[in-house]
């Protein structure tokens, strides 16, 4: 996993002027028009880097990541066309500026559906665990199903997202969570009165 602080050489409690100022040293280490071939890639690595951890909702929505370990890959395997990298080439007025708009969309993109495919895969195998618990313990098989579902959807959404960045009003959040309760205990809550049920 590619640990965008390292790339900079920065701490992950850096200002916002430590992560420019190493920007500007490393991107001038390894500009093509001063490196060696073999260090341009790194040069598009710094560039990613600064892109992402110089935005401020980009950066939290990294870090929320890292932490989790969720990131795998995040940079390109093959450099993307920089408009300054060309040597001979003058770039458009605002062409960096459109690069890092489209990168920094990409990125948000990407982290948005796989925390999206974890919910929806966690979700299932646990609508499938609460199917096989429903039919051993003699319950009634499809509240099994949704019960597991809940329980697996409730746990995920709240573990791959940040529900707060998504639900702004204190009120409807408050509202969000008070359904998600509800839910999560009445599925809870048929998975343990079969399993009493059971046994008694």
């Amino acid at each position: 996993m590619n640990n965008l602080y390292k790339i900079l050489g920065i701490d992950k409690e850096a200002s916002p002027e430590e992560v420019k100022k190493a920007y500007f040293v490393m991107a001038k280490k390894y500009h093509p028009d001063s490196a060696d071939e073999s260090e341009i890639q790194k040069f598009y690595e710094v560039s990613e880097a600064y892109q992402i951890l110089s935005d401020k909702e980009e950066r939290r929505a990294y870090d929320l990541t890292l932490e989790g370990g969720k990131i795998e890959k995040i940079l390109v395997e093959e450099p993307p066309s920089h408009p300054t990298i060309h040597k001979d080439e003058e770039s458009e007025p605002g062409a960096d500026e459109v690069f890092r708009k489209k990168e920094a969309h990409r990125f948000r993109r990407k982290i948005f559906l796989q925390g999206v495919f974890r919910v929806i895969g966690f979700s299932l195998l646990l609508m499938g665990a609460g199917y096989i618990l429903s039919f051993i313990l003699e319950g009634i098989w499809y509240l099994g199903l949704i019960s597991g579902f809940i329980l697996g959807f409730v746990w995920s959404i709240n573990r791959n997202f940040d529900v707060k960045s998504f639900i702004i009003s204190p009120r409807r959040l408050l509202f969000f969570r008070l359904i998600e309760w509800i839910l999560f205990i009445a599925a809870l809550g048929y998975f343990l009165f079969i399993l009493i049920f059971r046994f008694i």
